[in-house]
C-alpha cells in the first residue's frame, strides 16, 4: 500500500508532540522531516491530531475528478454520522445534500453492522475462548503488530463497508460502478483501492467526512433523503451502548485502554468474558477524527433518535461475511534473528542516558537505539551524550 500519513513540503518546527503521541513508537524526526515507519504505523491518525503545524495529513479523493470514470455512483455512508444530527430530519436532509454532489446512490450499511453484532454476540457463547470484534481496522492491525499471539481470536469476519461495497458490485455486475465510502477515520480510509492502493479492496474511492463537509452544508436545503436505519448496527458504532454485563460482552475505548487489555489477555489475565468489542477512538466510531461534532453529544443524539431506526437486519450468507484473516508471517523475523536484532539494540541502549527526552527526534532511547541499529541515524545525534562528551 501507499504511504498513509504524509508531511507537507515544509520544515518541522520539532515540537516532537506527533512522535510522543504516536502509540507504537512509528515515529521519527530526522533533519527537520517527519518521517513514518510504514511498517510499524497501525493508522490511528494521533499524530495528524497532535501535530499544532499542520504539516501531516493523509490524502484524500477530490470527487469532481472521478465521478465522470463511472457510469454509476454509489457512496457508502457510515452509521457514525447520525452523531452530528441534532434530529434524524437533519440527518435526512444531510444525506439528500450528499447525493447531489453527483452520485446516483446512497447505501448506508448499518442493517450489516447490526446482523455482524448479533451474529458475533452469539457465535461468542457458543465457541470456547474469548473473542475480539473485527471492526476497527486500525485495532486489528496493532494486534497483529504488537500482539500476535491474539490475532487469532479475531473473530472471522469481513468490514460491514466491505461487504456492503461487494453487496453492490454483485447487484450491479456487468456495468461500470464507482463506489465510494465516505469515512470518520484514517482507519476505514485504508480499506479502498484509491487513494491507498488496496487492491483487494471493493471499494474505489475513499473520502473524509471533513473533506467533503463543506460541499454537503453548502448543498443542503429542506430536500430529504428517505433512508432507514438498524438499531443493533446503531449501536455496534457507540462504546456504551455496545457492553452487556450479562452477555459476557465488555467494550475498551481508546488506543491506551486497548493495550492494556490486550496485554492482560496475552498473559491469560482476563475471565468470564465471551467478546471483546475494541475501539481505536473515544466513545467508539463517533469518536472519529474527521467527524465534525464531538462524541460527548453523539452519544447523545444518536439515543435521542432511537424510536427512528427500524430497519430490518440483513440476512446474510456465510459466504458474505466470512473471511480467512492473512496475518502476515512472512514478515515475521526468525527467532534467532529477532534475539540478534534484540541484543544489538540493548548493546546501543546501554551507551543512552535512557531520559527519553525525545530531543534527538525519537520517542525514547529504544526507538533510538533501534534506529542506530537498523542504520538510519547515528548515536551521536543523542544530545544529552553530545553534552556529556563535551
Amino acid at each position: 500500500m501507499k504511504p498513509i500519513t504524509k508531511s507537507a513540503q515544509k520544515k518541522c518546527v520539532q515540537c516532537i508532540k506527533c512522535l510522543k503521541s504516536c502509540p507504537v513508537n512509528a515515529i521519527s524526526i530526522v533533519d527537520h522531516q517527519v518521517h513514518i515507519n510504514e511498517e510499524e504505523c497501525i493508522y490511528c491518525d494521533v499524530c495528524i491530531k497532535e501535530c499544532t503545524s499542520r504539516i501531516l495529513k493523509v490524502e484524500n479523493v477530490h470527487v469532481s475528478e472521478t465521478l465522470h470514470q463511472h457510469d454509476h455512483n454509489v457512496i457508502l455512508i457510515p452509521t457514525s454520522l447520525l452523531s452530528d444530527m441534532k434530529s434524524y430530519d437533519e440527518f435526512q436532509r444531510i444525506c439528500a445534500a450528499i447525493l447531489r454532489l453527483g452520485f446516483d446512490e446512497i447505501v448506508q450499511y448499518s442493517d450489516i453492522e447490526g446482523f455482524l453484532y448479533k451474529k458475533a454476540i452469539q457465535e461468542s457463547r457458543e465457541k470456547e475462548g474469548i473473542w475480539l470484534m473485527p471492526f476497527c481496522p486500525t485495532i486489528n492491525r496493532l494486534i497483529e503488530k504488537n500482539y500476535p499471539t491474539l490475532y487469532d481470536h479475531i473473530l472471522p469476519y469481513d468490514y460491514p463497508v466491505e461487504i456492503a461495497a461487494r453487496l453492490i458490485r454483485k447487484k450491479t455486475k456487468g456495468k461500470n460502478v464507482g463506489i465510494y465510502s465516505l469515512c470518520e477515520c484514517v482507519g476505514k480510509m485504508t480499506l479502498a483501492k484509491y487513494p491507498f492502493g488496496n487492491e483487494e479492496s471493493a471499494i474505489d474511492y475513499a473520502m473524509t467526512i471533513s473533506h467533503i463537509f463543506p460541499k454537503i452544508n453548502k448543498n443542503k436545503n429542506e430536500d430529504r433523503h428517505l433512508i432507514n436505519m438498524n438499531k443493533y448496527g446503531v449501536k455496534s458504532n457507540v462504546e456504551d451502548l455496545f457492553g452487556n454485563r450479562s452477555l459476557s460482552v465488555i467494550s475498551v475505548e481508546g488506543l491506551n485502554q486497548t493495550k492494556s487489555l490486550l496485554e492482560l489477555l496475552e498473559f491469560d489475565r482476563i475471565h468470564h468474558v465471551d467478546l471483546i468489542a475494541m475501539y481505536a477512538c473515544y466513545q467508539g466510531c463517533i469518536g472519529g477524527y474527521y467527524l465534525w461534532s464531538n462524541p460527548y453529544e453523539g452519544c447523545y443524539n444518536i439515543e435521542s433518535m432511537m424510536d427512528h431506526y427500524s430497519k430490518e437486519l440483513i440476512d446474510l450468507k456465510e459466504d458474505d461475511y466470512v473471511i480467512q484473516r492473512q496475518f502476515n508471517r512472512h514478515e515475521m523475523e526468525s527467532i534467532k534473528e529477532k534475539m540478534d536484532r534484540f541484543m544489538k539494540v540493548n548493546e546501543i541502549l546501554e551507551q543512552l542516558p535512557q531520559f527519553d527526552c525525545g530531543a534527538c527526534g525519537f520517542a525514547n532511547c529504544r526507538a533510538l537505539a533501534q534506529g542506530v541499529v537498523d542504520g538510519k541515524v547515528n548515536i551521536e545525534i543523542c544530545r544529552v551524550k553530545k553534552g556529556e562528551n563535551k
